[in-house]
């Protein structure tokens, strides 16, 4: 495929990686060459110094590696050098919002390592008639069900400050949309939109709006709804996503696996933070635990 063809993309796939999740990110794009039916690319950004290391852990796996430096260099030709003390964790965000810059795409779904498909999806999964993309915005239904049952208000009351926040940016009120979890579909013409109109407006730059709105789904999904640069086409999550362990050891007592769980999605996310062997083995513990005292 050559770089004009690239350019011209109606959907890519993109994923930001680093070193520690080689491996994760490994598992995620041989899923997506084992179910991508439409052959829609897929582009994994890594840090320069990580690059010849994905490259040989990743032979025979069709990709595009780009370089987080890359990204990074389209943003400062607009907003100048990175502010000195910049958390890492909004420099990931900062990243999957201006993949757009590179020029490959009008839209892309983008997807975290820990994530993999379990079954065939193709470009209508994530476009309406190859032509408007979906908009990932629900009502958290599934995870206000898990914190009703284990007593977790807390999670719900979060994310409920949070978006709260966030609807300063579309200035609507009422109902608090989810617009994730991770995998979801991004429109260039809504970031591009974002950064040439929004942002001068209000007299800032990309760096000082991740600062003041630390979450980039949230940021994307309630600019969505203020710029009327696309229809917006709800869907729920793509992907079954674990976000705690209870929520796992749950699945595995109901006992669904991933054949099951691909009736509804398209793949499953398993986060990291508590995913681990020895994570999981004295988290368990602990929920066998408690749901033993309980029954």
């Amino acid at each position: 495929m050559n770089a004009m063809e690239q350019k011209t993309k109606k959907i890519v796939l993109f994923c930001k990686s680093y070193g520690k999740d080689m491996f994760r990110a490994r598992r995620m794009a041989e899923s997506v060459y084992r179910f991508n039916t439409d052959n829609i690319p897929l582009y994994i950004s890594v840090p320069v110094s990580d690059l010849n290391h994905f490259k040989q852990c990743f032979e025979n796996i069709p990709c595009h590696f780009i370089t987080d430096e890359e990204i990074l260099n389209k943003s400062r030709q607009v907003y100048g050098q990175l502010p000195r003390l910049f958390p890492h964790h909004l420099l990931q965000q900062l990243i999957k919002l201006e993949f757009w810059r590179m020029g490959f795409c009008e839209n892309y779904l983008w997807l975290d390592s820990d994530s993999y498909f379990i079954r065939n999806f193709s470009r209508s999964d994530f476009l309406q008639d190859e032509t408007y993309p979906y908009t990932v915005q629900h009502d958290l239904k599934d995870l206000r069900d898990f914190a009703a049952r284990w007593n977790k208000p807390k999670i719900i009351s979060d994310f409920e400050q949070m978006a709260k926040a966030f609807q300063n940016i579309s200035n609507k009120h009422g109902s608090y949309f989810d617009f994730g979890p991770s995998p979801v579909i991004w429109s260039a013409h809504v970031l591009k939109s974002l950064n040439e109109e929004y942002l001068p407006r209000e007299n800032k730059n990309i760096y000082e709006l991740l600062e003041e709105y630390p979450c980039e789904l949230q940021l994307y999904g309630e600019y969505v709804h203020r710029s009327n640069k696309i229809p917006i086409l709800p869907i729920g999550p793509l992907f079954k996503v674990f976000h705690y362990a209870e929520q796992f050891y749950e699945s595995q007592m109901m006992g669904e696996s991933e054949y099951s769980i691909s009736k509804e999605y398209l793949g499953i996310v398993i986060q990291s933070n508590w995913s681990t062997a020895k994570k999981r083995k004295t988290i368990f513990d602990r929920i066998r635990k408690r749901f033993h005292k309980e029954n």
